[in-house]
């Protein structure tokens, strides 16, 4: 069975605002989808996200998977945009949990096994 990524840049979710992003990701998430997109969620975003998908949780739509690896520069740039509230980059994950079966993190990768049954 056919498992679909989709790979979302941020120059799409970035201009949105915190609830425009999150029901986004909602939306592609119920239709199946995997998300993978090219900057991580701030832990603000990923808690709302969390906290959202848990309200909506039922027999069709069982919940979210979500892995975030971060950039891990830690030059004086980075610390600046860190302290100014910017964002440096990393890869976030997103996907249903009926078809996300494990994620397993490291320091420098993530590896999702997903399936379709």
């Amino acid at each position: 069975m056919k498992i679909e990524l989709e790979f979302v840049s941020s120059d799409v979710l970035n201009p949105m605002g915190e609830d425009s992003k999150i029901e986004y990701i909602i939306d592609k998430i119920k239709k199946d989808k995997i998300l993978i997109t090219d900057d991580s969620l701030s832990h603000k975003e990923e808690a709302r996200l969390i906290e959202e998908t848990m309200k909506r949780i039922n027999e069709n739509f069982p919940g979210i998977e979500v892995s975030t690896l971060k950039e891990t520069k830690h030059g004086f740039r980075e610390k600046l945009i860190r302290l100014l509230g910017g964002k440096t980059g990393g890869l976030t994950i997103i996907g249903p949990s009926k078809l996300i079966k494990r994620i397993k993190k490291e320091p420098q990768q993530i590896l999702v096994l997903a399936e379709r049954k």
